[in-house]
C-alpha cells in the first residue's frame, strides 16, 4: 500500500508512530500513573453529591453555587491536564484519523482527560437539563428517569429529555429569543 503525503492514512500512521514516544514522555512527566489513577477516582466519585445536590435541592442557590465550583474546579483540571499535551494533540485534532486518536486516548494521560471531559459534559447536561426541566415546570418523579441516564449515559439522557421536551411538552426551542 502507497500512502499519499496527505491522506489520512499516512497522517494517522505518522501521528500513531510519533505518539510512539508517549511512554518516554510518560516518564519524563511530573505526573507519575499513581497520580493519574488517583485522579481518575476522584474524577469517578467526587460528583456523587453534587449529583444529590442537583436532584435535591436544584432551586437551592448555595446547591448550584457548590455546583458550580465542582465545574469550575473538573475544567481546571481538565486544563492542567490538557495544556501540557497541546503540542501532541494539535496535529491530531488538526487532522484527525481513528488510529490517532486511538493512540492518545489508549494512554494513561488520554483516558484521563477524555474521562474529565465525559464527567463534565455530563454534569453540564444534567444542569441544564433539570433546570429547563423546573422551568417547564416538568415534576421531579418525571425528571429522574432523565438525570438517571444523563448520569450514566450523558447524550442518551439528553436525546431522551428533549424527545420528551419536543411531543410531549411542544418546546422546539432550546433557548429562548432565537
Amino acid at each position: 500500500m502507497v500512502f499519499s503525503a496527505l491522506s489520512p492514512t499516512f497522517t494517522g500512521f505518522f501521528v500513531c508512530v510519533w505518539m510512539g514516544r508517549f511512554d518516554k514522555r510518560m516518564e519524563q512527566s511530573t505526573m507519575t500513573i499513581e497520580t493519574i489513577n488517583n485522579l481518575f477516582y476522584l474524577l469517578s466519585f467526587s460528583p456523587g453529591p453534587f449529583w444529590l445536590c442537583l436532584v435535591v435541592f436544584p432551586k437551592n442557590k448555595w446547591a448550584m453555587v457548590a455546583f458550580d465550583v465542582l465545574l469550575f474546579l473538573l475544567s481546571l483540571i481538565f486544563t492542567i491536564i490538557t495544556i501540557p499535551e497541546m503540542l501532541y494533540l494539535a496535529p491530531i485534532i488538526a487532522s484527525p484519523t481513528f488510529e490517532a486518536i486511538n493512540v492518545y486516548l489508549g494512554t494513561p494521560l488520554g483516558t484521563l482527560g477524555s474521562w474529565n471531559h465525559m464527567i463534565l459534559s455530563d454534569l453540564w447536561i444534567g444542569r441544564w437539563v433539570v433546570h429547563d426541566a423546573i422551568k417547564n415546570k416538568v415534576s421531579m418523579p418525571l425528571r429522574l428517569p432523565f438525570i438517571g441516564l444523563i448520569l450514566f449515559f450523558g447524550p442518551v439522557g439528553l436525546f431522551f429529555y428533549l424527545c420528551y421536551r419536543m411531543i410531549l411538552l411542544k418546546q422546539f426551542k432550546i433557548v429562548d429569543g432565537y
